[in-house]
């Protein structure tokens, strides 16, 4: 049977001050760091096949020191990126709100077409989600690490369950919380959705 850890970075500065990240590479913030250091040893103590991160340095600083302690070499997916939020980025969503009310108001409308000024559709998203199904389920062993970013593991949470991509927003994802995602079959069923208890 195999299982997935879906895990999402901790705490950056920005989501401190409640900017939208997107592609940005934004430092971890204090409690991030501390986040990210108990993530790191609960992880730690599994024993990974294969770990899959994306290429940003707040969810590296997870899986690499993972990886690192397992033995196991990260795999390094730019499908695992966040969603590219253009022009979007760098900006608080009372911002986002006065400077692109028209794509923020059809963004907000679950639209799958619609996207941030200069950024990707949820479409777009979706078939990057669906990429990272199929690596994971064509991966070697059955304990699969994979992390990345909230906007992206509520993309793929909704892949991974065959709900349409526009229920990504059922799930919360806060910093550093764990999924985990079982199959015995074709089919992944939900075991723990957004789990922070290793951070208490």
């Amino acid at each position: 049977m195999k299982t997935i850890y879906l895990v999402r970075h901790a705490e950056t500065t920005w989501n401190l001050e409640g900017k939208v990240q997107g592609s940005r590479d934004t430092p971890l913030s204090l409690d991030g760091l501390a986040q990210t250091a108990k993530t790191v040893a609960f992880l730690s103590a599994l024993r990974f096949d294969t770990i899959f991160t994306s290429p940003l340095t707040r969810a590296r600083a997870i899986a690499e020191p993972v990886g690192i302690n397992l033995g196991v070499s990260p795999i390094v997916m730019p499908e695992l990126r966040e969603i590219e939020f253009g022009g979007w980025e760098g900006h608080t969503w009372n911002e986002i709100e006065t400077m692109y009310p028209a794509t923020l108001a059809a963004w907000e409308l679950k639209s799958l077409e619609a996207r941030p000024d200069g950024g990707e559709s949820l479409t777009d998203v979706g078939r990057r989600a669906e990429k990272v199904r199929s690596m994971v389920e064509s991966s070697s062993g059955e304990l699969v690490l994979v992390v990345a970013h909230g906007g992206l593991n509520r993309v793929l949470m909704s892949v991974l369950l065959d709900l349409p991509i526009s229920s990504y927003n059922n799930f919360t994802q806060p910093n550093a919380c764990i999924s985990i995602f079982e199959a015995k079959t074709s089919k992944w069923q939900a075991r723990v959705i957004d789990s922070t208890c290793h951070l208490v």
